[in-house]
Formats: C-alpha cells, structure tokens, sequence
C-alpha cells in the first residue's frame, strides 16, 4: 500500500513538525498563521524531507545535547554539505 497522498489532501492547512516532538505530532497551521512571522523574524521558505527515523531520533537526541535546534542543525548540515564539493 502506498503512503503517497491524493493531490489536495494539505490544501487547506500545512503541517509543521514540533522540534521535541516525534513523527506523529504535527501540527495543522492555517495560511494565515504560516504567512505571519514572528516580530523581528525573518519569513524563511518551508522545507520538508523524509528521513530514516533512526536518523531523526539520533539527530534530536545530539541537538537537545548540544543546546541547538533542529532548524539550526539542518542549515549546518547543508552549508558542510555544500563546501564539501
């Protein structure tokens, strides 16, 4: 059976990951609430990625070690990534 979703299935509402919480915990977000930043935030464009969830808990468990957020640990994966090349 596929996990594959029928096209506009998130139409209405996007989902967002709670950075403590596991696979389950999404939580559904308005438009509105999405285009709403933060004051003093800067409005960053939505990534998302399937990852092993070994992986994931192996990373959230290192990230909560290390005093971070999954959001910071993501953006230094890349640039290492990037000026690996």
């Amino acid at each position: 059976m596929s996990q594959e979703q029928p096209a506009g299935v998130f139409a209405s509402a996007m989902s967002y990951a709670v950075p403590d919480g596991d696979a389950d915990s999404l939580v559904p977000q308005t438009a509105a609430e999405a285009a709403t930043p933060a004051a003093g935030a800067t409005k960053l464009p939505q990534f998302s990625a399937r990852v092993d969830p070994e992986l994931l808990r192996q990373v959230k468990i290192e990230v909560a070690t290390r005093g971070t957020t999954l959001q910071a640990a993501t953006a230094e994966a890349f640039r290492l990534w990037l000026s690996s090349k």
